[in-house]
């Protein structure tokens, strides 16, 4: 199986099935996918009003473990508030739209030395 095969298999299992019922791999993959597509659309607002603020400590994780780490502690930092400011949003807002620390081939490669 192909890291662009995997990738497809473990967005579609988390649909599925969702983040807690994912092997460590899939929910990497599942984490980022969501959090590109939440944010692209319709901010860092809807992926915490999907998925809770207690979830952010996972997608933190995932961003840190294909090297965005930018992204990273910047989730990490919403955590640490009640009610994130709107400043922290969108400042991980930004980091994950512009992909910054990390394009679709890292994540491939992540996945192609894990399979």
């Amino acid at each position: 199986m192909s890291g662009v095969d995997f990738i497809n298999r473990a967005i579609v299992a988390g649909e599925e099935r969702g983040l807690r019922a994912l092997a460590p791999l899939e929910l990497t993959i599942l984490a980022i996918a969501e959090a590109e597509v939440y944010c692209d659309k319709n901010g860092i607002d809807a992926l915490i009003l999907r998925y809770g603020i207690e979830t952010l400590p996972a997608f933190a994780s995932a961003f840190a473990e294909i090297g965005a780490m930018k992204v990273a502690p910047s989730l990490s930092a919403l955590v640490k508030t009640r009610v994130p400011p709107e400043q922290l949003l969108s400042a991980a807002n930004d980091l994950i739209t512009g992909r910054v620390g990390y394009r679709y081939e890292r994540i491939i490669a992540y996945v192609e030395a894990r399979i």
